[in-house]
């Protein structure tokens, strides 16, 4: 049985930033896509990062985000954070770290996809909660954050 359709449809809104792992944007993006394409109305998905233009993932593909942080507008239901090797360096920008944080407080969901956990640790967002990464970062992500409970 399918939930309810929401009177307006839940904007998702995956945050990127350079060098991030395109799987982890593109996976998520097809999922809330395909739910929208099965049920029209039901998800609006928005790619964001911190500066405008093409983002330089880890694989060298470039991918375009719909808005820079400012420009978005509204309630956002749930808020993704990717991962990928830009992380570690995304997790020192104060702004991108703010932003998250403030945002976060208003979501009805927040996640992260693989190292997008470090961003969201930074944050805040994961003190006193159980979180997991990829194996080879999770020693990393429970020294950085040790009020982070980090099931390897």
């Amino acid at each position: 049985m399918l939930a309810p359709m929401p009177s307006s449809p839940r904007k998702v809104v995956i945050v990127a930033f350079p060098d991030v792992q395109m799987l982890d944007v593109v996976g998520p993006a097809e999922v809330f896509g395909t739910a929208e394409r099965l049920q029209p109305g039901r998800y609006q998905v928005e790619l964001v990062a911190r500066a405008r233009g093409p983002l330089r993932t880890s694989s060298g593909i470039p991918i375009l985000p719909r808005a820079v942080l400012s420009e978005v507008r509204g309630p956002i239901d749930t808020l993704i954070v990717a991962g990928g090797v830009g992380v570690y360096e995304a997790a020192h920008d104060r702004e991108l770290v703010a932003w998250v944080k403030r945002r976060a407080r208003t979501c009805r969901r927040v996640a992260s996809v693989c190292s997008g956990a470090f961003l969201l640790a930074e944050a805040g967002l994961l003190d006193g909660r159980r979180a997991t990464t990829h194996w080879a970062a999770a020693e990393n992500l429970a020294e950085r954050y040790p009020r982070v409970t980090v099931d390897a």
